[in-house]
């Protein structure tokens, strides 16, 4: 975007219509296919999936705004289909015919003011109609949504092209897809998780006492792969090539491998192989053994080191009855290239559709 771009402060009011959410009791909604946008700062305030909405809103090309919630009061997110909406939410409905690239930047330009705002000063409905928005104008003074669509246009392609050399990339480190029986084919048969793995554990690590910087720290997360921020501490959970299992909070039993150098929270356990060599592969098959695992345990019922240890899982096994490790490992690796496959044909019908409408 050129420095010569004229900017202005906008006021959403000018640009949007707003519609407070109504679902309030989530006891109430059925499972289904509808998105249910909620207050949070991941998965695009995605919270669920409802078949029995009070309201649903249609048609998509819409902001949401999250009025409160821990950690996402201030961000806004582009929604592109039919979704339905909770009560800390507020919907942003176009006026105007507005691009999705337009409303993607307007987005980012809305999420910038999200540090001002919290459980101590949420966004009422009042407070949002006052919002400011930076934002590129033309001459006129009218939002550039031409500039806004071509930008995000180009931005997109940039990233595309990044993910494309990425997958590109794996697919050749991974190396050939071989053909192998199908899970149904093997024989199984169960072991205990301390006859497979050698386990250690975390060291607590309080926030408060930690600084900031590139490492990864490891929390009993179920997303963002257990990374819980990033510190410039070390400790004796220091790690790398390992799986990551969590023994207790939200992600109790869910595993994640790290094969860069982190350190652990003392509710994680890391997890190497006994009698073969840590791979990917094998750790990422592992992981989802670990997982089928994950109903037998709860806040009352904690996957703790004992547990762990005598908990048995299913794998495949060899003629002799021991773990089919480079079964496990073929196995994943395949499921790895089919999905890096799949990535880049999606990506190339990405590529297809997006290409800039003029240049700046």
């Amino acid at each position: 975007m050129s420095d010569a771009t004229n900017w202005e402060s906008v006021p959403l009011r000018g640009l949007f219509s707003f519609e407070r959410g109504k679902e309030k009791n989530m006891a109430l909604l059925k499972e289904g296919d509808l998105p249910l946008v909620s207050a949070r700062n991941v998965n695009n305030g995605v919270k669920g999936f409802v078949g029995n909405p009070t309201k649903t809103l249609s048609g998509g090309n819409v902001i949401t705004l999250n009025n409160d919630g821990d950690g996402g009061a201030g961000l806004a997110y582009y929604q592109a289909c039919d979704f339905a909406l909770d009560t800390h939410v507020t919907a942003l409905i176009p006026q105007d015919d507005i691009s999705p690239e337009a409303l993607l930047y307007m987005t980012a330009s809305i999420s910038k003011q999200h540090d001002i705002f919290g459980h101590g000063r949420s966004i009422s409905l009042p407070r949002a109609k006052r919002l400011q928005n930076m934002l590129p104008v033309n001459n006129d003074g009218a939002p550039d949504y031409e500039l806004m669509t071509d930008y995000v246009k180009k931005l997109r392609k940039s990233m595309l092209m990044r993910y494309k050399a990425h997958a590109i990339a794996n697919i050749k480190k991974i190396g050939e897809y071989l053909p192998v029986p199908s899970i149904q084919e093997m024989c199984w048969e169960p072991f205990l998780i301390a006859n497979i793995f050698d386990i250690s554990p975390g060291k607590r690590l309080v926030a408060a006492d930690s600084t900031p910087g590139n490492r990864p720290f490891i929390g009993a997360l179920d997303n963002n792969n257990g990374v819980a921020r990033f510190v410039n501490d070390s400790n004796a959970s220091l790690d790398k090539n390992v799986l990551g299992v969590n023994y207790n909070g939200n992600g109790m039993v869910i595993g994640f491998y790290h094969p860069y150098e982190c350190i652990f929270s003392d509710d994680v356990k890391r997890f190497h192989l006994k009698h073969h060599e840590d791979n990917a592969f094998v750790l990422l098959f592992m992981k989802v053994a670990i997982l089928q695992q994950k109903s037998k345990f709860g806040y009352l019922y904690k996957f703790n080191a004992e547990r762990m240890a005598n908990t048995r899982i299913m794998l495949p096994v060899t003629d002799d009855g021991a773990p089919d490790y480079e079964y496990m490992e073929q196995y994943a690796k395949n499921l790895m290239l089919r999905k890096y496959k799949q990535y880049l044909a999606y990506l190339d019908s990405k590529a297809k559709t997006d290409a800039p409408t003029m240049s700046k």
